[in-house]
């Protein structure tokens, strides 16, 4: 009972963080899409400080892109643990900004897509790469601090990523990642300890044609669940894989 009460309060302050609507407007003018978009997928508490560090710790990094804060699943608050929990409707979400990044495609044909999620969002991440049809590519997914139970099996996710898969893990992160996740699930429905705890278990070789699983372990900071979204962080550790891309005119647009 004691754990259970010190994964609720931490719950607690993280929705506290919740920061309701987000402005996207001036990340997404018709030049920074010309160059690419970055689509950030917030955990389960909706716009926060976190997925706001993100992006500005990519701006930081110098990444000259457009940069979309995608809400997805219910009503933040209440609503956040309906969000953990709900794995058909969380696949849908997938479905849905799969769509958007196609649409985001068809008008800028060539140009590097990358999806970065955190906690819950990261595992949303894995279904929108999953929900792209046979032959439609994106650059990759950085996830930090994951929901996904660390057995998933990312070969379809990964078949529709040129670079690949880069994933952030932070073996302090128990009182979300392994406790909260034991309790209630990761977002694909599995109890247990999720990859963004101790990094993806891979049972055997991931056969795709698509690109790489990276890991890459996560240390400091006083909040183990937020660490590698700090702008910072994120300056440094995240943006140099952002700039990766196997496409001839998305590695031109990058320099």
């Amino acid at each position: 009972m004691i754990i259970s009460k010190g994964y609720v309060i931490l719950l607690l302050s993280i929705l506290a963080s919740a920061a309701g609507c987000v402005d996207n407007k001036p990340y997404m003018t018709e030049e920074l899409r010309s160059k690419g978009l970055v689509v950030i997928l917030p955990g389960i508490e909706g716009v926060s400080r976190y997925n706001r560090n993100i992006r500005s710790g990519l701006i930081k990094g110098g990444l000259k892109r457009a940069m979309l804060i995608q809400r997805w699943g219910h009503l933040p608050g209440i609503g956040a643990l309906l969000n953990q929990m709900d794995v058909a409707g969380n696949r849908m979400e997938g479905v849905r900004i799969a769509r958007q990044i196609m649409d985001y495609q068809n008008q800028y044909p060539g140009r590097s897509v990358w999806i970065v999620g955190h906690s819950g969002g990261a595992g949303v991440a894995v279904f929108t790469a999953e929900a792209l049809p046979n032959g439609r590519k994106i650059d990759g997914l950085i996830l930090l601090a994951a929901s996904i139970h660390k057995e998933y099996n990312l070969t379809k996710a990964l078949s529709h990523c040129q670079v690949g898969i880069v994933n952030f893990y932070n073996p302090g992160d128990k009182a979300m990642l392994q406790i909260g996740t034991t309790l209630v699930g990761n977002v694909d429905g599995r109890r247990g300890p999720s990859a963004g705890l101790e990094g993806f278990t891979v049972i055997k070789p991931l056969a795709t044609a698509g690109g790489s699983l990276r890991q890459v372990r996560v240390t400091g900071g006083l909040d183990p669940h937020g660490r590698a979204t700090d702008p910072s962080y994120v300056s440094a550790n995240v943006v140099p894989y952002l700039k990766e891309s196997k496409d001839p005119l998305a590695a031109a647009v990058n320099k």
